[in-house]
């Protein structure tokens, strides 16, 4: 509206010489989101579900056959217990898949709260030549009813589902089908399950970054953070920083020890 001069007097206005400014009130945003959402089709009345049904749905009028072509697994919510799941893969993300992830390395991490509504997200990555990340497949899919946490609402049932989905979406080549040789995870346990069922001979690493926060969330449980004197005069605080320091070396040294490996196997 602002690009087309759409608002009141604004063919008029002159930012230089006037005095006076427009003021947009809540109200007014969620005026223009509605209107934005009605051109491109959303009926925010609607469930996204149902939305996102139309959208897949041939016979409807706002079918979105751009959408359908990216979308390789869909399953829709039918009832109240069900998961509403979608696999997002685009020709060049399947390109990419086949030259950055076959025979190779994947990472797959999951996010969650990407929008109001309670849904998954999980990414699919792979690395290029220039150790830049490479999208190569987008797992969405909603919380059960009844979770309630977000991030606790999936198993390894739900992620092996959908990773076999993209297994079979992405075929065979030359012969052979998709098959990562090593995959990068965080510490949780149903990813790294999900993985070995769609890929038995897959090799599990874990990212150490997620390995340092997993350590450092896990002393800050164990050890006390505040400053107690015991009855013999010592104090509770040197002990634990004796024992963070302790900790904190043998993670070092633990990591030392997976790089030595790494480097005499290669």
């Amino acid at each position: 509206m602002i690009s087309q001069c759409a608002y009141r007097e604004q063919n008029a206005f002159n930012p230089l010489t006037s005095n006076h400014r427009y003021e947009l009130l809540q109200s007014d945003f969620a005026a223009l989101y509605r209107k934005y959402n009605q051109l491109s089709g959303i009926d925010v009345a609607l469930a996204p579900e149902y939305n996102l049904d139309n959208w897949l749905n041939p016979k409807h009028a706002h079918f979105k056959p751009e959408l359908q072509k990216a979308i390789f697994y869909y399953c829709s919510r039918a009832d109240r217990e069900e998961c509403l799941k979608i696999c997002v893969a685009t020709k060049e993300m399947d390109e990419a898949a086949w030259k950055f992830g076959h025979k190779n390395q994947i990472i797959l991490d999951g996010t969650f709260g990407v929008c109001t509504t309670r849904l998954l997200l999980f990414i699919s990555m792979g690395v290029d030549v220039q150790g830049h990340g490479v999208p190569l497949a987008l797992f969405l899919f909603s919380a059960p009813t009844g979770s309630r946490a977000t991030h606790a609402g999936y198993n390894t049932e739900i992620l092996a589902e959908l990773l076999d989905s993209w297994k079979t979406h992405l075929g065979n080549w030359d012969g052979h089908p998709f098959c990562p040789a090593v995959a990068i995870t965080d510490t949780n346990t149903k990813e790294r399950a999900a993985l070995t069922w769609t890929w038995p001979l897959i090799l599990l690493l874990l990212c150490h970054f997620h390995v340092h926060q997993c350590w450092t969330n896990k002393q800050k449980k164990l050890l006390p953070l505040k400053e107690t004197r015991k009855e013999d005069g010592t104090v509770q605080s040197f002990w634990r920083e004796h024992i963070s320091g302790r900790l904190f070396n043998l993670e070092k040294a633990y990591i030392a020890v997976v790089y030595f490996l790494k480097k005499s196997l290669t």
